[in-house]
This record gives structure tokens, C-alpha cells and sequence, in this order.
């Protein structure tokens, strides 16, 4: 006999069928967005050698290609990869860095782009669309349906996510582990049961599987356990914590699990890459580069001991050797690190106007303590705090991407606090539909280059170059855009200075421009255009924000620094300018002179470095390097006082930088006591 449904029941299954039914039909809408990116976006700085680091781990095992993040997500994107016949570019040897820039444009351009490109891109949106489905069920275990359609629709229009979650990076992938590991330890701490703590162990796993930002999964659960166990002294029997024997029982079993899922994608094998291949530079030779003697001791001990793979280690060393390298731009700044002011600036920039609004009301709401969802409150927030603080500390400063893992936490987090106060008061409801209404107006609104969004009060995407540069603004996503403007704006001669040139080569996507001399391109190998003595050009020049910006040459270096005060004619993809007229590019085309005199001072050919390091000082003065070269030629036949003068005028150079150029001041110095 079927039993007659109550009153109750029947209106909680038509909420669910109508919360499961437009979840699924957001879910698919965002899905949709990301194949349009898969498919209008170029290949960004990144992309190229993760995609075929995920496949050379697939094929050949090799994890030392591109050890500087973890193979997970790249194995994922590069599923599609398997059933073709893939070209191989040879290995060059050169430092994994560089050859794996190298390699990487090499690998798309021999197999072809969109061909190789977009398949892995579907897999990225896939993994966005994973997210977004466990954002959701996370969000209806803890607040219920009607909260988790809510999260879910904040989070699917937020233009940041829709920006990047077609590309093969990692960032997705970080905030897909970090939520996955942090939502099932809330389900252990529910319901303390053997499955629940291995389920929590994998999740371990993928979390230090993704990204190396993952090691940090396991101080986090710890912290989310032990302020859980001390607010749970005061609560009713039914909300309390597990005992603190159960508590570390469950992190200790999941760090093992975590670990073994380390070592199963790493094949259970030490070495990073099969024989006769080898890291360049060595992992002894790299470890004597962290600054820290006690991550160094640490690191050398574990590789010692075999406790983790070498490719690990590495990749762990790496977050903090590179991270000092790499220039940030702030405020119309170039800064080496990244000031303590650059996350909390990206965050309020970058993020839409209605999430600030929904998130420092639902700060507001958990400090004064009426909302009593103690345990959903702490996993949902510890995270997000312990996310911002460390990259708030790091000297990295490239992206807003990085803060990634923190908002479907605090997307969950918002629309729980919108449920209680519209439990409290109805006539709230009205003011979240406007804030979810915003949210879809301003990521409309801020088509096409979502990639360079910022929210109205600091001016819109438009003027996002202003404060913020790099993957802030451009990735070097724009290629197909340039082309259609080339082919709607016919005009030559074309002259490009692309910020990814190097990892991607602009001229695969058919754009007909003569290559202007970049950091990239010169550091890459790639040709460029050659000068000679004249440094004037006339037509149209294209300029990527992160060049102009300094992205690529910091500080007052930038040998494209003229343009910055320059009107542009038009902007592409927001991240491309477009200049016209008659320019003399006298810091640029020294650029190639100074790499042709470098080679030749490594080739011993004194005359022919004289010769080139002459034209690059003609050509700028005022650059320091320049002077140095030409003061070690002479050096070399014997005119002490001639090269005692050419070091005398790199340290009076006005384009000497004391802040990026200090190991170049500092040899200047010592070159002038002898």
C-alpha cells in the first residue's frame, strides 16, 4: 500500500525537483561559457607546457619537465591528448624553466593549436563545472536547497571564474581540491565513521595532488578541529565534537593517505624523470637556493630520506626560490616581490561590488553572534583566512587567481548568512535578489575581456591597468582578438612587443608583425626583429599591458617606458595597445645588441662584443648593462682606464635600478675597486 504524502512533504519535493532542475540548468549555462573561452581565447603564458608536462606524465612519466607545479590537473587536461599521435619536440637542456617555455610553444605549434588546445580546455571547464557542482551540494548539506541555488548562482556569475575556468592552469584545480578536503571533514566531523576518514584522506590527496599550496590542507584541518572541539564545550550534546582522539586519528590517517596519493602519481618512483633524463639544475644544486636555512634542512632531509618524490621536493623548493624573481606590478609600480598591500588591494578590486557587499554583511552577521552555525561557520571561514594570510605574506604577487580557493567557501558562507537573515526577516530577500541581479549586470556588462575585470568603484575592466597587471589584466589571452583587428584594420608595417612571447609565439595565429625585442622573447630564444643602428620605425605598434606594465622588463629598464605617457588609438581585449605614427625605439633595439654582445663575450670573440656592445650604447646611453659589457671587453685587451670609464658611466646611468638591477650594481662595484 503506497503511502498518501504529507501536506510537508510535497511542497519540500517540488523545492527540490525546481533547486535540482536550475542548478542544473546554471551548471550547463556555465559550462557553455567556458567552451565559448576554450574556443575565442589564445593560449596563455601558462598553458603550453602544463598541457604537455600532463602528457609527457602520461606517456614517458616523466614529472621533471615542469616540476614547479604538482601533475594532477595537468594529467587531467591532457586526457584528451592520449588517443593522438603527438609530435615530441626533442629536449634542448637548458634549465627546466626555460625549456619548458620553450617546449611548450614548440609542442602546440608542431601538433596545432586549437587542435591540441581546446579539447584540454574542455577538460579545465569540466573541472570548473565539478567545482561548481560540489559548491552546490556542500552548500545544501549545510544551509539547504534554497541557500545552495543561491551560492551557486554568486559563484557561476562571478566574471574572475568564468574568466579563467577554461584555461589549463591549476588555480581550479586548487580551489576544487581545497573545497572537496575541507567538505568532507565537516561530513566526518558530523558523523565520525571509517569511510568518512578515508574519504577525507583523498581528499588530502588530490588537495596536495593539484598545487603545492596544498601541503597547507592538513595545518588547516588541524586549526578547523581544534577551534571546532573548544566551541563545542558549551554546545547541546547533539552539535558536539568528535573526541580529540578521534580529531587527530582522522588528520593522521588522512596525511598518510595523502602522502601515498603523492607518491601513486608520482609512480611511486624518486627519481623525477626516467633515465637518461635529468632535472636541470640538479635538485642539490637547487636547494642551495632557498634563501631560508631551515626550509633548506628540511627539504634536503626529506629528499635525503626518500620521504617524498624528488619532483615534489623540487616543486616545493621552487615555490619559494621563484617567487622572489618575479616583479609585481602595484599602483603604476614595479615592485621585486610582491608589497603587503597587493592581495588585500587585488581582492577589493577584483571582486564584484555585490560579493564585498555579501561578505561584510555576513562578517558583520557572524561577529555579533546570532547566527548559530558554529561548526559550518569555522569550516567555512578558517580556510579562506588562513588562504589570505599566506599569500597576503608571500612575495609573489602575480595574480587575484591565487586567492581562488578561498571564495566557493565563502560563496557557501554568504548564502547560509543570507538564509538566516531572510529566516529572521523576509523583506530581506528582496535586497539579495538586487545583489544576485547586480551580480549578473556587472559580469555582462564587462564583455568582452573578462580577464581584466575590476568592480565599478575602481573604474571597471577599462581601468584595471591602472593598479593591477599580469594575469590581473593579461595573460596574453588576446591573439585572436589582434588578428581580427589586423584583418579589420589593415595597415603596415605591424610591429608587435606581445608580453608572452616566448611561451607562445603570436606569429602561429597568422598575425603579420614584425617582433619587437622583449624579455621573453630574447630569454626564450626566439627571434626578433633586427634594428641594426636605426631605431626609428613608422605604422601601427601593438603593446601588451604587461610589457608596458613591466611584467616582463621591471623598473627603469623598461625599455618600453616611453609609451606609458602615449595615448593609445584603440585597446584590444583590453590588454593590447594599439599606437600610429613615426617612433624612435632606441631602448628597444639596444636590446638585441646587448644579447648578441652577450653571446660573443661567452664565445671569447673580444672584437665582435666591442663592436655590438658599441652600437647598443649608441643606441641608449643610459643603459647600465651596456656599459658593463663593453667595460668587461676592454678589460679583456688590456684598456684598464678605457674599461675603469665604461664602469664608471653604467653606475651613473639614470636606467640603473638599485632595485631590480642589484646584483649588476653590486658586480659594477666591485668592478670598479680594482
Amino acid at each position: 500500500m503506497t503511502p498518501v504524502p504529507s501536506s510537508q512533504s510535497a511542497p519540500r519535493r517540488t523545492v527540490f525537483w525546481v533547486t535540482a532542475i536550475s542548478a542544473a540548468i546554471v551548471i550547463l549555462l556555465f559550462f557553455t561559457w567556458g567552451v565559448h573561452t576554450a574556443m575565442n581565447d589564445s593560449v596563455t603564458w601558462d598553458e603550453s607546457q602544463h598541457l604537455y608536462s600532463g602528457w609527457l606524465s602520461w606517456e614517458h612519466g616523466d614529472f621533471g619537465y615542469n616540476p614547479e607545479v604538482p601533475p594532477l590537473v595537468k594529467m587531467w587536461d591532457a586526457i584528451p591528448l592520449l588517443h593522438r599521435d603527438i609530435k615530441q619536440p626533442a629536449f634542448t637542456g637548458d634549465p627546466f624553466k626555460k625549456e619548458g617555455f620553450v617546449l611548450g610553444q614548440r609542442f602546440l605549434a608542431a601538433n596545432g593549436i586549437d587542435r591540441t588546445l581546446i579539447p584540454a580546455r574542455i577538460m579545465a571547464s569540466l573541472l570548473t563545472v565539478l567545482l561548481a557542482t560540489l559548491l552546490f551540494f556542500c552548500a545544501r548539506e549545510m544551509f539547504g536547497d534554497k541557500p545552495a541555488l543561491f551560492a551557486l548562482l554568486l559563484f557561476c556569475l562571478d566574471p574572475n571564474f568564468l574568466a579563467h575556468g577554461a584555461y589549463v592552469t591549476t588555480d581550479i584545480g586548487a580551489s576544487f581540491t581545497m573545497l572537496a578536503a575541507i567538505y568532507a571533514f565537516y561530513r566526518y566531523m558530523k558523523r565520525p565513521t571509517i569511510g568518512r576518514i578515508i574519504a577525507v584522506g583523498f581528499a588530502v590527496g588530490l588537495a596536495m595532488t593539484a598545487k603545492f599550496t596544498g601541503v597547507f590542507i592538513i595545518p588547516i584541518l588541524c586549526l578547523i578541529a581544534a577551534i571546532d572541539y573548544w566551541l563545542s564545550r558549551d554546545q547541546a550534546a547533539s552539535t558536539k565534537s568528535p573526541s580529540p582522539r578521534q580529531l587527530i586519528t582522522a588528520i593522521a590517517v588522512a596525511l598518510v593517505i595523502g602522502v601515498g596519493c603523492i607518491w601513486t602519481i608520482y609512480h611511486f618512483r624518486y627519481a623525477a624523470r626516467p633515465v637518461p633524463l635529468q632535472l636541470n639544475p640538479t635538485s642539490e644544486q637547487y636547494l642551495q637556493g632557498l634563501t631560508s636555512p631551515v626550509a633548506r634542512r628540511v627539504l634536503t632531509t626529506v629528499g635525503k630520506f626518500h620521504l617524498l618524490p624528488e619532483a615534489y621536493i623540487y616543486g616545493l623548493a621552487d615555490t619559494k626560490i621563484s617567487a622572489g624573481d618575479l616583479p609585481s606590478y602595484f599602483f603604476g609600480r614595479d615592485y621585486s616581490g610582491a608589497s603587503r598591500w597587493y592581495f588585500p588591494a587585488a581582492f577589493v578590486i577584483k571582486s564584484t561590488l555585490p560579493f564585498l557587499i555579501l561578505f561584510g554583511l555576513t562578517m558583520v552577521t557572524v561577529f555579533r553572534g546570532r547566527w548559530r552555525m558554529r561548526r559550518e561557520i569555522v569550516c567555512l571561514t578558517v580556510s579562506p583566512i588562513f588562504i589570505f594570510l599566506l599569500s597576503a605574506s608571500s612575495d609573489l604577487g602575480i595574480g587575484y587567481r591565487h586567492l581562488f580557493p578561498m571564495f566557493p567557501m565563502l560563496y557557501i558562507l554568504i548564502a547560509g548568512c543570507a538564509a538566516h537573515l531572510v529566516s529572521r526577516n523576509p523583506k530581506f530577500i528582496y535586497g539579495f535578489v538586487i545583489l544576485l541581479l547586480w551580480q549578473f549586470v556587472t559580469t555582462v556588462t564587462a564583455r568582452p575581456g573578462l580577464l581584466a575585470y575590476a568592480n565599478e568603484a575602481w573604474g571597471g575592466p577599462s581601468k584595471t591597468h591602472l593598479f593591477l597587471s599580469d594575469s590581473n589584466v593579461d595573460w596574453g589571452q588576446q591573439l585572436k582578438a589582434v588578428k581580427y583587428y589586423l584583418d579589420t584594420h589593415p595597415s603596415q608595417p605591424c610591429y608587435f612587443a606581445y608580453f608572452a612571447q616566448g611561451p607562445v609565439d603570436f606569429r602561429d595565429y597568422g598575425i603579420d608583425c614584425h617582433v619587437l625585442p622583449t624579455g621573453s622573447a630574447l630569454w626564450t630564444g626566439l627571434d626578433t626583429m633586427r634594428f641594426g643602428e636605426d631605431s626609428k620605425i613608422s605604422g601601427t605598434v601593438l603593446i601588451s599591458d604587461g610589457v608596458l606594465a613591466g611584467a616582463d622588463i621591471p623598473g627603469r629598464e623598461n625599455p618600453y617606458a616611453q609609451f606609458v605617457s602615449v595615448r593609445p588609438a584603440a585597446t584590444i581585449d583590453r590588454g593590447v595597445y594599439v599606437y600610429r605614427g613615426q617612433f624612435t625605439l632606441g631602448t628597444v633595439a639596444a636590446l638585441e645588441h646587448i644579447k648578441a654582445a652577450e653571446d660573443l663575450a661567452k664565445q671569447q670573440k673580444v672584437a665582435d662584443t666591442i663592436r655590438e656592445a658599441r652600437i647598443a650604447v649608441n643606441l641608449d646611453p643610459n643603459n647600465p648593462k651596456t656599459h658593463m659589457i663593453l667595460g668587461d671587453a676592454l678589460a679583456a685587451t688590456a684598456d684598464a682606464r678605457a674599461a675603469q670609464s665604461e664602469y664608471a658611466a653604467a653606475l651613473q646611468s639614470s636606467e640603473l635600478d638599485p632595485v631590480f638591477q642589484k646584483s649588476l650594481l653590486d658586480e659594477l662595484h666591485a668592478k670598479t675597486k680594482h
